[in-house]
Parts: C-alpha cells; sequence; structure tokens
C-alpha cells in the first residue's frame, strides 16, 4: 500500500509564472466527468476557481440527455472539452499536453480500470504531467479480501502506474455514504417493509462518505501544493449496520426487524460457488465492506472548510421530519 500522507499544510494551488509575472492556474484533465463522482470532481474544481479543467470525454454530446445537460453545464461555467478514448493512445497525447494534473474517475471492466488507466499514465508521464489520482475511490482496496474482481484490478493499474514515476495520489473513502442508503441500490433500510437488513452480524466496523464530499476533497487536493505522493483517507463516519439502522428507527421513531442475510462464511462461500466474480458483485462488496478493516488515520481535518458530513447529519437531512420517514436519495452537489 502508498505510503499515508494524511496530514499536511493548508490548500494553495501551485502556479506557474511566465516571464511576465502572470500567475497561471494548474490544468487539470479529469476523466470520467459523466459519472455521478466526476461530474462532482468538475462542478468542485471549476468553483474553486484555481485551476484550468479539462474533461476527456468521448463524445461532446452524449445519447444520454442528463450526461449531454450535464456536460453543457461544465462547460458553460469554463470546462475545455476534449474528445479521446482511453484506447486511442494518440487521444490521450493529445489530452495531456500541458496538463499538470490528471484525475481519473472512471468505471469498467479490465478494458476501463486497468488498459485505459495505465494508458493514460504513460501518456501523462510522456507528457511532463506532474500529479496523477486513479480511480480507486473506495475502502482500503490493498487489505480487501483477495478476489475481489473490482479492487483486484484498481491494485494492478496502481502497481503499474506507480512504477511510472508520477506523483501518484490516491483517495479512499470507505463506502459511498448515499449510495449504500439510498432504497434504489443497496437496500440496508426498508421503510416500506420495516426492515433492517445486513450480512454479518450486524456489529463489524466500516468507514462510509458522501459522493459530494469525496468529489470537494478530490478537487481540492488535486491542486494543492503541499500534497505529496501517498493515500489519503477520508471518512464521513465509521459504524455498522446495526448503528446505521438504530439511527434510523430514533429519526423515524419506528422499530425495524432486524433481517440477517446471512454471515461472513456465507458471503465467502456464495462468492466461491459464483464461479465468475463479477455475477456476485454484490456479495463481493458486502464481503468486503464488513472483513476489510476501517480507516486507522483519515486526511478529514486537512482542509477546514471541507469536514464530511457524518452519517448523523446525512440521515437526519434525508429522513428526520418527513411525513412519512422516507429516505430521500441524495442529489449531486453541495
Amino acid at each position: 500500500m502508498a505510503t499515508s500522507s494524511c496530514g499536511g499544510p493548508p490548500y494553495a494551488s501551485r502556479t506557474t509564472t511566465p516571464t511576465n509575472g502572470t500567475l497561471i492556474p494548474l490544468s487539470v484533465l479529469l476523466v470520467g466527468a459523466t459519472g455521478t463522482l466526476g461530474g462532482g470532481i468538475a462542478r468542485h474544481l471549476l468553483s474553486d476557481g484555481a485551476a484550468q479543467v479539462h474533461l476527456l470525454v468521448r463524445t461532446p454530446s452524449p445519447a444520454d440527455p442528463a450526461k449531454a445537460a450535464a456536460l453543457a453545464d461544465l462547460v458553460k461555467k469554463g470546462a475545455v472539452l476534449l474528445t479521446g478514448d482511453l484506447n486511442d493512445p494518440e487521444s490521450l497525447a493529445a489530452a495531456t499536453r500541458g496538463i499538470d494534473v490528471v484525475v481519473s474517475a472512471v468505471q469498467g471492466g479490465r478494458d476501463i480500470i486497468v488498459d485505459g488507466q495505465v494508458a493514460l499514465a504513460v501518456a501523462a508521464k510522456a507528457s511532463g504531467v506532474r500529479r496523477f489520482i486513479p480511480s480507486d475511490f473506495a475502502l482500503d482496496i490493498w487489505a480487501a479480501p483477495a478476489g475481489a474482481p473490482m479492487f483486484e484490478l484498481r491494485k494492478e493499474a496502481d502497481a503499474a502506474i506507480e512504477e511510472l514515476g508520477l506523483e501518484v495520489v490516491h483517495i479512499l473513502n470507505g463506502a459511498f455514504m448515499d449510495m449504500m442508503l439510498d432504497p434504489r441500490t443497496a437496500g440496508v433500510v426498508d421503510l416500506d417493509k420495516g426492515t433492517g437488513n445486513y450480512y454479518g452480524d450486524g456489529t463489524d466496523q466500516f468507514d462510509v462518505t458522501l459522493i459530494d464530499d469525496v468529489a470537494a476533497f478530490t478537487a481540492r487536493l488535486a491542486v494543492d501544493e503541499f500534497a505529496t505522493a501517498g493515500t489519503y483517507a477520508l471518512s464521513g463516519s465509521r459504524t455498522s449496520f446495526n448503528s446505521i439502522i438504530a439511527e434510523v428507527e430514533h429519526l423515524t421513531g419506528r422499530a425495524l426487524t432486524r433481517n440477517p442475510r446471512g454471515s461472513i462464511d456465507d458471503l465467502r462461500a456464495a462468492v466461491a460457488a459464483a464461479g465468475n466474480p463479477w455475477a456476485a458483485i454484490g456479495l463481493w462488496y458486502n464481503l468486503a465492506m464488513i472483513t476489510t478493516p476501517p480507516f486507522t488515520t483519515t486526511a478529514n481535518q486537512r482542509y477546514a472548510d471541507l469536514a464530511p458530513t457524518t452519517l448523523s447529519a446525512y440521515l437526519e437531512a434525508t429522513i428526520g421530519g418527513t411525513a412519512n420517514g422516507s429516505i430521500t436519495p441524495a442529489r449531486p452537489g453541495r
């Protein structure tokens, strides 16, 4: 695992000074801006105003209307779109030319996470890029259970990128708090059925952080003059399934029926029986979350104005005081 660098001086953007003495902001290339996390990183880079923001996209006009509208909004705020593809070395060479920092927020299989990110890093190195932030954004992937496909790919990519001599900055955040509690996804709490659902015994500890808090931290760290290569962990809260369920009960005034879905051994047996690890991706995430040790240190205090949202604050904002006690899925943006 990369050396931890969770402390540090206050934020300051690095700038270059041409012969006329004018300060020029850092130039940042972001890949993955059409995703929820990537879009958030782009918005914060633009609102912070400490960087010239370039977005590598396959097409400037995505077929998905929501993605097209989001990109148009980023351009309106000052982002520059660069057309290219992680599988096209020439486009990567062009996109990384003159760039100081590359941030990857991509998702996908081997062709994207390993082949694509390594190709991007190779181009970045050749173009003289200083800092590279790969798409880790998870729990401690180096301590996760062996065989988890989403983390094995990231570890493989990270090992190859580390060999290139770039200043590599890894960002970890545990589980995404708002995704984990979104009733459309994980189903930890099902208020319609009055249940709290979990694997293990409910007491296993893990870290959770809001997507937008991760985006804000990433945008700030990307242009932090005093940041160094290493691993930075961000955590909104350290919690457990029992704690989440109890907090929801407190806020809604409703008792939820505990619904254990299986033990850790049951999870291990299920992922082993699946054969294709990607067919059991949800089980792998659950197994990793309750068996990977929580962060021992965090960078929560690095930026005084970016303290991550706690689980209690998030739940209070989303279900506290609502008439029906429902969880409202989080929206992008702070």
